[in-house]
């Protein structure tokens, strides 16, 4: 009878030690984001706004810190929704320290354009900004864009606004078309198809290294024939065409 008992014990205990050694095993295999090495994260942390990823990351740990402030990991800045002092706050921060980092700026709101792309200085520090869009801004700020020239890196730019008269648009074709390494234009210039033609001439010795262009607002096509004059290496066009006839139809070009 006692045999029969220290069997059973036995077998318990070798139940449980495997139980253990199960429940272990188990939770080795689990892998946390901390046991990730420091390139997969900041091939994540690319895919997130940086204010996102400095509130949740910045504070955690030192080598966080290191990653996300010591760091030349590119960086992706969307200001949308945001207060004018929430912005100060956030310009003084988050923008003015890594500037020179930042890769994707994306801007709807017209006092942070006035802020961050008016001084000439502010422009000349975004050494590595490569894509910009530009949301709801005013014709009153067209006279920003002239500094775009001095981005060495910028190869798309988007934009957004309805409200530019003719003179307008053709003010700023002229300047996109002077920046030097620009690649992706998508625009929407107002909602007329009003020609430009009387303030834009065909282009002769300067043209644009563009290569994908998207013109979401009504456009005639002598205007269309002036703004291809500009970009001779254009691989894709995708249009929104109104014809005299008021009909309006899709166009997109590939090469």
């Amino acid at each position: 009878m006692e045999q029969i008992k220290r069997q059973r014990k036995i077998n318990t205990d070798d139940s449980d030690d495997m139980k253990i050694k199960q429940f272990h095993s188990a939770h080795q295999s689990i892998s946390y984001f901390e046991d990730l090495s420091n390139e997969i994260i900041c091939e994540i942390f690319e895919y997130f706004d940086f204010d996102y990823i400095y509130e949740i990351f910045s504070n955690l740990n030192q080598r966080f810190v290191n990653l996300i402030i010591n760091s030349n990991l590119p960086i992706k800045i969307n200001i949308s929704s945001i207060s004018k002092p929430n912005f100060e706050r956030y310009y003084t921060n988050i923008i003015i320290p890594y500037r020179h980092r930042i890769k994707s700026l994306r801007i709807t709101n017209i006092f942070a354009v006035n802020i961050i792309l008016s001084p000439q200085d502010n422009i000349s520090k975004l050494t590595r900004l490569e894509t910009l869009i530009l949301t709801n801004i005013s014709s009153s700020y067209l006279r920003n864009l002239q500094y775009l020239i001095n981005l060495p890196k910028l190869s798309s730019l988007t934009i957004i606004y309805k409200g530019y008269t003719k003179f307008d648009r053709a003010k700023i074709y002229h300047q996109i078309f002077q920046l030097p390494v620009l690649k992706y234009f998508n625009v929407l210039l107002g909602v007329d198809s009003t020609p430009i033609l009387s303030s834009m001439s065909f282009a002769t010795n300067k043209y644009s290294s563009i290569e994908h262009l998207v013109i979401k607002n009504n456009i005639e096509l002598d205007t269309l024939y002036v703004i291809l004059s500009y970009v001779p290496q254009i691989r894709r066009l995708s249009i929104s065409f109104y014809a005299w006839i008021d009909i309006s139809f899709g166009f997109n070009y590939s090469r």
